[in-house]
């Protein structure tokens, strides 16, 4: 089975009984209360003294054979001597208990001598790491982590808690809440593709406006959201970007929104709260959004969605339709054959009338 995997930097193992993770997650204990955890891992490596979690599908092939010590589950049954912790929703039980589990600890406040701060920037209270680089006039917040080689530009504000990853950046005048994590290569603030065609060729339009990402937003590696034209480009509450999104200039996107790997969303474009974009989606320049709406893969929308909508395919229709229509096109080979038999017998019976 081989050793467990070590935890991240900046986390440590916190030891607690199958009893304490029980009513930490709000789940009923199927077993031994006091069996320590020590870890989590998945299932097919996960050893005596670790917790992991199986949610159905083809991850209950790896159930019965086990050696977990404690397996968060819904309705399955793990096999004997292995302790079952009921929880309707067994992932986000996980998310919960691999948390305490494994806490990230954060660093004390500390300025590493290679890196670059600016006289006249305010740095109370945070952790820069080596050869990170805060500019002139920039607010970092007691709390804040800047770790290598990131960027802070001028004027720029990063909230209490905020965690700027390995070469992510902020360009200058830009705005982050308070514990907004930036995973490596993120870039807030980049100039929005503005350009017009002239007579002597492309004229770039200033970009002038700023980015602002709201409270515990956490933008995926080497994800961009653009700076406004003249405005603001914003983030709402709670919203999580994937990796590899696009966000352009004086886009809004409401609280706890969730942007899969390879969404877009173009300039000008409104999303409301709590609205789904799955992998490789997209928006189109000045579309709204409603509230609570779900983009399947793919799916691309060039007019309004109203809110609670589900659509799915490009051009995006209605979900239930696009999925009638997706199995509609398996049976389109057998159906022309039907046509043109019908379409020979029909020649055939002209061919015979008198």
């Amino acid at each position: 089975m081989g050793d467990p995997a070590p935890p991240p930097d900046g986390a440590t193992s916190q030891p607690l009984t199958t009893g304490r993770l029980a009513a930490l997650v709000g789940a009923i204990c199927e077993g031994d209360p006091q069996r320590v955890i020590h870890g989590v891992a998945a299932l097919d490596r996960a050893g005596p003294s670790e917790l992991s979690f199986c949610r159905g599908g083809r991850w209950a092939r790896a159930l019965p054979q086990t050696r977990a010590g404690a397996v968060l589950v819904a309705e399955l049954d793990p096999p004997e001597g292995v302790v079952a912790l009921r929880h309707p929703d067994p992932r986000y039980a996980y998310a919960v208990a691999a948390a305490a589990l494994v806490p990230l600890i954060w660093p004390e406040p500390a300025l590493h001598p290679s890196a670059w701060i600016a006289e006249d920037a305010v740095v109370e209270g945070a952790t820069i790491d080596a050869l990170a680089v805060v500019e002139a006039g920039a607010v970092v917040a007691p709390g804040a982590w800047v770790q290598a080689h990131a960027y802070v530009g001028r004027r720029a504000v990063i909230g209490a808690g905020c965690r700027l990853m390995p070469s992510s950046v902020v360009m200058e005048g830009c705005w982050l809440g308070e514990r907004v994590w930036l995973q490596p290569g993120a870039i807030v603030g980049a100039d929005g593709f503005g350009h017009v065609l002239g007579p002597s060729g492309p004229l770039r339009v200033p970009q002038l406006g700023i980015a602002v990402l709201e409270d515990d937003v956490e933008i995926g590696a080497n994800a961009c959201v653009d700076r406004a034209a003249l405005d603001e480009t914003r983030v709402g509450r709670g919203s999580r970007l994937d990796n590899l999104v696009q966000v352009a200039h004086g886009v809004r996107i409401g609280a706890e929104c969730m942007l899969a790997a390879f969404a877009g969303v173009a300039g000008g474009a409104r999303l409301g709260d709590r609205v789904i974009m799955a992998g490789r989606t997209a928006v189109i320049d000045g579309i709204e959004v409603g509230s609570g709406a779900v983009f399947a893969g793919l799916a691309s929308a060039r007019r309004d969605v109203p809110p609670g909508r589900k659509i799915g395919g490009s051009p995006a229709r209605a979900y239930r339709k696009w999925l009638r229509e997706t199995a509609a096109l398996k049976r389109l080979p057998e159906l022309l054959q039907q046509v043109n038999r019908l379409e020979r017998r029909v020649a055939t019976l002209e061919d015979e009338d008198p």
